[in-house]
């Protein structure tokens, strides 16, 4: 989820921030950024000194993420003005980006830095200093916690595969390799992204492209997991959205792209769940949409998990319909308007060919048209794996009757009443199929009396309406397992595997499967992984 930042909070420091007036009083309406790209013209003109337009001209190329160019314009101002305490603070800014952060906190302490900046680089920098780090072509992964090196090698198998389908679809490849960091928990991904925990707890927001680098906190952070890999596409989406249109697309651009292409890796394209899919529905027939505006400047700032999915639902449709009509290649064109000057509204009608009015009301006839998805489906909130007993439970039972079926079944479950248990999660699920923690139990029961196939008819039921609950994908692979179908018991576990890669029981049921399918390479990594869990401590060699 890309959270756009102003400007001046971290990129431009009083000198140059007067500069900027002094500038912006000069040219009359004329835009900084282009006089920036001819500089020294500017120079000549108004008199202004090469170092203090070289300062602002860096700052600007910062706001961009143009990292390469800022630091060949550093190096310049070094060469020239050595022990210049402004040229100091635009180094430490540009060897942040860079992703060295110890350099960075080193120039800042020495020429005694403060403020909110100095700070996070700091706190960037003890988060980061202890990390392991591995590359791939395009790629620098690292991460802290020795059991989230089994998401290493999957991680940049996606991101490599994401690299191909941006530069495909969107016409963009970074410059340099890709910095991508995997935080242990929440509370220290919160501390380097700059958002909340409670932003991050009611979005559900666990993956953040910032300071041209890619972040995510580990699956092992929150509760029951969640889709890490298109997470990481999603982000790296951004950092391509946010180049193209030169730092300057809205949060409802960013997330749409984004959104519409996060599955492109794996050939999949605006894929939206039967849940978003209704909530829409009912959503846009009552007339509570999100607007456009209340997106900015974060997803992550909305009130609740409830509106952060219908704003996703909302701005992914939005793309959906660009492309349907005009051709994946308007994703681009749209972007680069933006960063060519145009607002989002302007640039959304060049690429539309009509006004944003009339672009709009096609999208909300189009979306009537569509075969959404009905029913009052749950919205499935982010658990945090260090406040569980705080978080809402994602199976929690919003029908009275059917909740008290379940609970009746979880008390004869704990006391070993097996088959009884069973008996009213079938009474639940007869009252109310559709709910997230009621089905789940239901498939739970079937297993436990060997009713297999009833299991896994059920687990894909379910999966219709929650493909993105990982404990259905393990159930199903479970019950697959049982019935000696080892090939599509692999492909259910290997789908658990993309949401929870932390389930043990789910990665020894893989094991057994992918033995017993004859799946060698599988069932070696299996064992490799299961090794480093159940150890912790172990380093086997990337």
């Amino acid at each position: 989820m890309q959270q756009l930042v102003t400007k001046h909070k971290y990129y431009y420091y009083k000198t140059i921030k007067g500069l900027g007036l002094l500038l912006g009083g000069l040219l009359c309406g004329v835009t900084l950024l282009g006089v920036l790209h001819g500089y020294a013209t500017a120079t000549e003109i108004y008199g202004i000194s090469e170092k203090s337009l070289g300062l602002y001209k860096g700052s600007g190329l910062l706001f961009e993420w143009r990292v390469k160019e800022a630091r060949e314009l550093v190096d310049r101002l070094n060469r020239e003005s050595p022990n210049d305490p402004d040229v100091r603070g635009l180094e430490a800014r540009v060897l942040f980006f860079e992703g060295r952060y110890a350099e960075a906190r080193a120039v800042m302490e020495r020429n005694r830095m403060t403020g909110s900046f100095p700070e996070l680089v700091a706190t960037t920098d003890d988060a980061t200093r202890n990390m392991r780090t591995h590359r791939s072509d395009h790629f620098v992964i690292s991460w802290a916690d020795p059991r989230d090196e089994i998401l290493v090698e999957p991680a940049l198998e996606g991101l490599e595969k994401a690299r191909v389908a941006v530069l495909r679809d969107l016409g963009f490849e970074p410059e340099a390799p890709v910095r991508v960091e995997i935080y242990p928990s929440v509370s220290q991904f919160t501390s380097v992204s700059t958002l909340t925990r409670k932003e991050v707890r009611t979005s559900g927001t666990i993956g953040l492209c910032k300071f041209n680098r890619l972040m995510i906190a580990s699956p092992r952070a929150t509760l029951h997991g969640y889709g890490w890999r298109d997470t990481l596409s999603h982000e790296y989406l951004h950092l391509a959205i946010y180049h193209l249109s030169r730092g300057r697309a809205p949060i409802w651009v960013h997330e749409g792209i984004a959104k519409y292409l996060e599955g492109s890796w794996r050939g999949a394209y605006g894929d939206l769940s039967p849940s978003s899919e209704a909530l829409l529905s009912r959503r846009m027939s009552e007339g509570t949409l999100i607007s456009l505006e209340t997106m900015s400047p974060s997803v992550a700032k909305l009130e609740s998990a409830e509106d952060t999915q219908l704003a996703f639902a909302e701005v992914a449709t939005m793309m959906t319909f660009l492309v349907e009509t005009k051709g994946l290649e308007a994703l681009q064109a749209l972007a680069e308007a933006i960063g060519d000057g145009r607002d989002d509204r302007e640039a959304l009608e060049a690429v539309w060919g009509d006004s944003f009015a009339a672009y709009d009301a096609r999208w909300r006839s189009w979306v009537r048209t569509q075969p959404l998805g009905k029913g009052e489906y749950q919205i499935l909130p982010l658990a945090l794996a260090d406040e569980a007993e705080e978080s809402e439970d994602p199976s929690a039972i919003p029908d009275r009757e059917a909740e008290n079926f379940v609970r009746l079944g979880d008390l004869l479950r704990e006391r070993g009443r097996v088959h009884a248990a069973a008996v009213e999660y079938q009474k639940a699920y007869e009252q109310s199929p559709s709910l997230a923690g009621v089905a789940s139990r239901y498939i739970w029961g079937q297993m436990a009396i060997g009713r297999y196939q009833e299991s896994v008819a059920a687990s894909d039921a379910a999966l219709m309406i929650y493909p993105e609950l990982g404990v259905l994908w393990g159930r199903k692979g479970m019950a697959l397992l049982e019935l000696e179908r080892y090939s599509e018991a692999m492909e259910a576990l290997r789908a658990l595997m993309e949401i929870n890669p932390f389930h043990i029981p789910g990665r020894r049921a893989l094991l057994v499967a992918a033995r017993h399918a004859g799946e060698t390479s599988e069932a070696q990594r299996q064992e490799w992984a299961l090794s480093l869990l159940e150890k912790e401590t172990a380093h086997p060699p990337l």
